[in-house]
C-alpha cells in the first residue's frame, strides 16, 4: 500500500502546532509554578500579619480572642523545641453559601505576658487556587483557537502561495518529449518558484536537444545498417544459389545468412523499442480487442499449422483497452507468436477475453530460467534462436498504456494475462 503524501504547508503546520502545544504546556507549567510561589508568599505574609494581630489581642483583650472565627488560641504549658510555623490547606464549608472553600492554616506557638499559647489562624485561599487552576483552562482554549486559525490560514494560503508551484507541477506532468512545447512562465514573486521555473525550462530544452540527437542517431543507424545488410543478404543468397558449393560450404553460408537476418530484425526491434520509449505512439483511444485478435490469428494460421497447433478463441465482443491501435497490434502479435513458438507440437492454444482482461494460454515445458525475469530484454531459453525482445516489448507497451502484463504457470499451461490498470478501466 502506497504511503500517503502530504503538502509541505500541512507538514509545516503540523510541526508548528506541535511546537506551539509544547510551548503552551511549558508556559502554563511555569506560570502555574510562579503563581503557586506568589500565592504561598502572599498567604504566608497575610497569615503572619493576622498572627501578630492575634498576639496583640491576647495581650490587651484575652477574653475576646475566642470570638474570632479566623483564629483559635489554646493555652499550653510549654512550646516544643525548634518549632517552626506549620502551614496546612484545609477545606471548610461556608455556613451561608454551603459551598466548600479552600483555606490556608498557620499553626504556631507564641509567648504573651509570660504565658504560652498555641495559635491557629486561617485565611481563605480559594480565589488564589482558582486562579492557579484557571491557567490551564485558559491555555487550552487559546491553543485550540490558534490551531484552528493556523489550519484555516494554511488552507487559504495553499492556493495563493503555492499556485505557481502547482502550475509548474502541472507543466511537468503534461510535458511530452515528442512534442515541441514551450514552457509558459507564471508570474511569481517567490524566488524559489521563479528559480524552479528557470531550471525546468533549461532542463526541458536540454532533454529536447538530447532526444532529437538520440532519435536522429538511432534512425540514421537503423537506416544505414539496413543498406549493408541488404547487400550482404543478396550476396549470400547468390552464393547459396551457386551449384558448385559443397554441403559443408552451403551450411556455413546458411549460418551467415541466418545471422544477417537476425541482425536486421534486431535493428528493427531496437528502433521500435526506442519509439515506444519516446512515446511516439500517442493515438490513444478505446480499441476493441476481438477484431484485432481474430485478424492476427488468421495471419499466423499457417505458422501454427506447420507446428500442428490449433488456436481456439473465446472472445468478448465488448472487451476494449485504452491504447494506441498500432501498439495493440504489436502486443497481440508478439504474445501470439510467443505462444506458437513455445507451445508443445500438436497442442491447443487458447485465447480468452473478458470485460477487463485478455489471456493467452499454451501448453509447454517449464521455463529454463527464473519466471520473474521472463519480461527482461534478451531473456530466452538456452536452445532458442529468438532475440528475446518480444515479451520485453510487450511488457513495455503495457506499462506506457496503463495495462498490466503478467505471467504464471498453471499446471502444464503457460498463462499470459493483460489486465486494465486503474486509469484504463
Amino acid at each position: 500500500m502506497a504511503k500517503r503524501k502530504y503538502s509541505i504547508l500541512t507538514k509545516v503546520g503540523v510541526f508548528y502546532l506541535l511546537f506551539t502545544l509544547v510551548s503552551f504546556l511549558v508556559t502554563a507549567y511555569i506560570l502555574h509554578k510562579e503563581a503557586t510561589w506568589h500565592m504561598d508568599n502572599i498567604l504566608e505574609n497575610r497569615l503572619e500579619q493576622r498572627e501578630h494581630w492575634v498576639e496583640r489581642l491576647i495581650a490587651k483583650k484575652p477574653d475576646r480572642i475566642n470570638d474570632k472565627d479566623y483564629a483559635t488560641v489554646t493555652p499550653v504549658t510549654r512550646i516544643p523545641g525548634n518549632f517552626k510555623p506549620l502551614y496546612k490547606d484545609t477545606v471548610i464549608t461556608d455556613q451561608e453559601t454551603k459551598r466548600k472553600e479552600i483555606y490556608r492554616k498557620r499553626i504556631n506557638y507564641v509567648t504573651v505576658n509570660g504565658e504560652n499559647y498555641r495559635v491557629e489562624v486561617i485565611k481563605s485561599a480559594d480565589e488564589l487556587h482558582r486562579f492557579k487552576d484557571d491557567i490551564y483552562e485558559i491555555m487550552f482554549p487559546v491553543f485550540i483557537v490558534l490551531a484552528l486559525s493556523i489550519i484555516l490560514i494554511n488552507y487559504l494560503l495553499s492556493g495563493y502561495l503555492f499556485g505557481p508551484f502547482k502550475y509548474i507541477l502541472k507543466q511537468m506532468a503534461a510535458y511530452n518529449i515528442t512534442k515541441k512545447q514551450s514552457f509558459q512562465h507564471k508570474q511569481t514573486s517567490t524566488r524559489e518558484f521563479y528559480r524552479l521555473q528557470q531550471l525546468f525550462e533549461a532542463m526541458q530544452e536540454r532533454i529536447g536537444h538530447d532526444y532529437e540527437q538520440l532519435k536522429s542517431y538511432t534512425e540514421n543507424m537503423s537506416h544505414e545498417l539496413q543498406t549493408p545488410l541488404s547487400i550482404m543478404r543478396n550476396k549470400v543468397e547468390q552464393l547459396l544459389s551457386n551449384e558448385d558449393l559443397n554441403q559443408q560450404q552451403a551450411e556455413k553460408i546458411k549460418i551467415i545468412y541466418d545471422e544477417i537476418q537476425q541482425l536486421s530484425r534486431l535493428g528493427s526491434l531496437l528502433n521500435l523499442i526506442t519509439k515506444i520509449d519516446n512515446q511516439e505512439f500517442a493515438n490513444v483511444k478505446e480499441v476493441r480487442t476481438k477484431e484485432i485478435i481474430e485478424q492476427h490469428v488468421q495471419i499466423v494460421a499457417d505458422f501454427a499449422s506447420n507446428r500442428n497447433l490449433q488456436i481456439q478463441t473465446s472472445l468478448d465482443p465488448d472487451q476494449y483497452f485504452r491504447i494506441d491501435p498500432g501498439l495493440l497490434e504489436i502486443l497481440v502479435r508478439n504474445l501470439l507468436k510467443n505462444a506458437i513458438y513455445y507451445a508443445t507440437q500438436g497442442s491447443i492454444i487458447h485465447i480468452k477475453s473478458s470485460d477487463s482482461s485478455v489471456q493467452i494460454l499454451n501448453e509447454g515445458p517449464e521455463l529454463e530460467f527464473d519466471p520473474d525475469t521472463i519480461f527482461n530484454r534478451f531473456r530466452k531459453g538456452n536452445n532458442s534462436k529468438s532475440l528475446g525482445l518480444g515479451l520485453a516489448i510487450a511488457k513495455q507497451i503495457c506499462q506506457i498504456s496503463n495495462l498490466d502484463l503478467s505471467y504464471r504457470r498453471k499446471g502444464q499451461w503457460h498463462v499470459f494475462s493483460i489486465t486494465k490498470g486503474e486509469k484504463g478501466i
